[in-house]
């Protein structure tokens, strides 16, 4: 079915209509399209906080991007009691309840569906919001972030693939972003788009964020599985925040490292790893780490380091003219590592010179 056409817009949910006003489509993809919403019942609704709405074709999800939970705590509606109890949610929509409160990942919302589709409620994140009255600081270097105060649903023996860990400890802020203006965009994609000229700062401290938030995850049993910069939201202050956990995996994070055992492909062609493209069993976390590398090469850049998924296979990067510093050229070298084995590890990441070594305002 077409999506995102006046005749599909008054056809969602009548729950929908009467609780949120639509106010623009802001983006569309394989599986449905999102839209920013308000609302209702406030006031004045112009000065009501925007929302993301995710719309997803029921029919588009695979049965193994569902989960059963029975932590859930009520039965959503247009959604029905499990025969053996619980409730089947999208596992994008459990993931992101999960992780209600990480400053990286945009917030859940709501959830709701009718016979055709999934309605995910979440943060928009992008927009201009107000100065705060100073930016947050740090020592000059930031020390390995502890355990982060989220994932609030307990889990029970009727949860599927959901394993979380939680701790009281905060999340320590990123480091003061270099001193630019920028005006706000609704994706990372836009804003490198939009740059004439990019620097390493900007780039460092975005990326610091990413890898915070990616050792985090990982840490209560996370795995994104599409980083690329269109689902990266940024503000002015060049905050970003994490969106679309539509191929996200949960695992134990007490047990064995997760392995993709099954031929179906989950991410981003560009994105992907070396190991992919082999149609044998990989390891996840591998492959995140190198779609990390891509990121950052973008970041620096402005280019992906591959054109075809031969050359991923190959190590064989374009040439570009950026001047990268020893460090970031280090960094980019070692995520980018075609040998799985010698390939950088999440955590090795975050300790690396370049994201945690000394910060300047």
């Amino acid at each position: 079915m077409g999506f995102a056409t006046r005749s599909c817009f008054a056809s969602l949910s009548p729950y929908l209509h009467a609780h949120y006003t639509l106010v623009e489509e802001i983006g569309i993809g394989g599986s449905g399209f999102v839209l920013k919403v308000r609302r209702r019942g406030h006031l004045d609704v112009d000065r009501e906080a925007p929302l993301a709405l995710k719309v997803i074709s029921r029919d588009r999800i695979p049965r193994q991007n569902l989960v059963r939970t029975g932590s859930w705590g009520f039965i959503p509606h247009g959604f029905e009691e499990h025969e053996l109890g619980g409730v089947v949610v999208p596992t994008e929509a459990y993931c992101l309840r999960r992780l209600a409160g990480h400053p990286g990942v945009c917030a859940f919302h709501d959830l709701f569906a009718d016979e055709t589709f999934f309605y995910l409620v979440m943060e928009y994140h992008g927009e201009s919001s107000p100065a705060v009255a100073q930016e947050p600081s740090l020592p000059p270097t930031p020390p390995i972030s502890p355990l982060s105060a989220y994932a609030p649903l307990s889990r029970t023996a009727s949860d599927v693939n959901a394993v979380a860990s939680t701790s009281a400890l905060p999340v320590p802020p990123p480091p003061p972003p270099p001193p630019m203006v920028r005006r706000s965009s609704s994706d990372l994609f836009d804003w490198v788009e939009r740059q004439q000229h990019l620097t390493e700062a900007p780039a460092r401290y975005i990326f610091h964020q990413l890898v915070h938030t990616a050792c985090d995850l990982a840490r209560v049993g996370v795995l994104h599985r599409d980083w690329k910069d269109e689902n990266i939201t940024i503000d002015e202050k060049l905050r970003v925040k994490l969106v679309d956990f539509g191929s996200a995996v949960m695992f134990d994070p007490t047990g064995p490292p997760p392995v993709q055992t099954e031929k179906r492909f989950y991410g981003t062609f560009t994105y992907a790893a070396p190991e992919v493209f082999s149609h044998a069993p990989y390891g996840m976390t591998q492959a995140e780490v190198w779609a990390l590398g891509v990121l950052l090469h973008v970041l620096l850049s402005s280019e992906n380091p591959f054109r075809t998924p031969e050359d991923a296979v190959a190590g064989r990067r374009v040439k570009t003219c950026t001047l990268f510093s020893p460090l970031a050229k280090d960094l980019l070298d070692r995520c980018l590592t075609v040998d799985v084995d010698a390939r950088i590890s999440l955590d090795e990441i975050r300790a690396h010179p370049w994201v945690a070594g000394q910060w300047t305002s």
